[in-house]
């Protein structure tokens, strides 16, 4: 078993020497993951119109115990040609009613087909459901590190100024070469020109994300500055089994098999049993002295006649060819399965390893480097190339370290899609 456990993220701003504010043109309130997620799965068409065919689909399942509609017959028999109009010298008038009735059984397995395509359209909602999730955890993870490397290259910009000016008075008075200062103001620009990328990418992921959550592609979002999974405790042995237990598909897979094997009975008591017709006539005579009588029948269906049996078998091996391609549609899907799992849950322990990484150290060395590196170039004991260096250290440790988060948040939302449920 291993743990993931984050509490409160390491206070970013306690690596640099200048802090930055920095506000975003955005909506008055964050949009937290939780809110984004929730709101697109109440706002998207493709579940709506999932859960419009399941309850269509079971109201057909609801419509086949009912009989056929019976027949009401009229009948006149023997009307002299000569006068046809005259029912009262006709042999017999009669009104009766007919009634398909199916052989015992047959409704009821009618019924069960079309529950199991139900519950197979329920498992498609469940499946596009963990599909959104986790298109909007992926959207919100990139818009998140965008919106922080935004902050980082200002709050890193800001420090180059400082370092410039500084580096520009100490030019003045011999104490550096002017190659110094066109090496900072080239970092300088350096800075500027993945600035400008940082808020392309911010377009694109704000895009993403309101086309997620169906809003305007150009609504303004707002996220909080944190990014924390929160804790986790998974069982990595059995993750598998987890997946094969809860993932839609395969449940879809599984109400397939069910769906085919039940109309499997179906076409094999088509096959072997045959149907009835059965109907009652009041009969009127008006040329007899018993005038009032009545007539009774039963038609049965043949099934098994020479020129419709074949129809009945080849039904029956459409029927056992669907069973056995559901059959490995589920294997197929199961062996997917097992392959995502295994692959996202090792990129979630990377992630995770990363993430230890930075926050045990990588991050506090990049801080001490960077200030250490300072306090020599001030006294004149390194070059400045030292101090840019350490800048750049800097710089990538904090856009590694969220880098690293959202590899991880991305990472679990492949491995909860996989696994079929939340792990949180």
């Amino acid at each position: 078993m291993f743990k993931f456990s984050f509490g409160s993220r390491v206070s970013v701003t306690s690596l640099l020497l200048f802090q930055f504010g920095f506000t975003a043109t955005a909506s008055e309130t964050p949009l937290t993951l939780a809110a984004a997620v929730k709101q697109a799965l109440e706002k998207s068409p493709e579940i709506q119109q999932l859960q419009h065919r399941v309850r269509g689909l079971e109201a057909k399942a609801k419509q086949a115990p009912y009989l056929d509609d019976p027949q009401i017959a009229f009948q006149v028999g023997g009307v002299p040609l000569s006068n046809p109009t005259s029912f009262n010298q006709a042999d017999a008038n009669s009104i009766g009613i007919r009634q398909m009735v199916p052989f015992f059984g047959k409704l009821g397995l009618k019924e069960k087909i079309a529950q199991r395509e139900a519950n197979i359209a329920e498992q498609e909602i469940r499946a596009k459901e963990r599909e959104i999730i986790s298109m909007v955890k992926m959207a919100y993870a990139d818009l998140f590190m965008a919106d922080r490397s935004i902050e980082i290259l200002r709050e890193q910009l800001e420090i180059l100024r400082t370092v410039i000016g500084a580096t520009e008075a100490r030019y003045r008075v011999g104490r550096v070469t002017q190659q110094d200062v066109f090496k900072a103001q080239l970092e300088q620009s350096e800075i500027l020109n993945q600035l400008i990328v940082a808020e392309e990418e911010v377009s694109v992921a704000t895009v993403k994300l309101n086309t997620a959550m169906y809003r305007p592609p150009r609504s303004p979002i707002e996220i909080p500055t944190d990014l924390e999974p929160g804790d986790i405790v998974v069982d990595a042995s059995g993750l598998d089994d987890l997946a094969l237990a809860n993932r839609p598909e395969l449940r879809g897979a599984q109400q397939e098999i069910e769906r085919a094997e039940v109309m499997y009975e179906l076409a094999d008591r088509n096959r072997k049993y045959p149907d009835f017709m059965v109907g009652w006539d009041y009969m009127r005579m008006p040329t007899e002295m018993n005038k009032d009588r009545y007539a009774a029948m039963v038609n049965i269906t043949v099934p098994f006649s020479p020129w419709t049996a074949g129809k009945r078998t080849y039904e029956v091996e459409e029927s056992l060819a669907d069973i056995r391609a559901a059959k490995s549609s589920r294997e197929a899907m199961r062996n997917m399965t097992v392959k995502e799992v295994a692959q996202a849950e090792a990129k979630v322990r990377a992630a995770k390893r990363s993430l230890q990484l930075y926050r045990e150290g990588l991050l506090s060395q990049a801080e001490l480097s960077f200030r250490s590196a300072l306090a020599a170039y001030q006294t004149g004991r390194v070059e400045f190339v030292n101090l840019l260096e350490a800048q750049r250290a800097l710089r990538e440790a904090r856009m590694g370290y969220y880098k690293a988060t959202v590899s991880f948040v991305q990472n679990l939302a492949d491995l909860e899609r996989a696994v079929g449920r939340d792990l949180q």
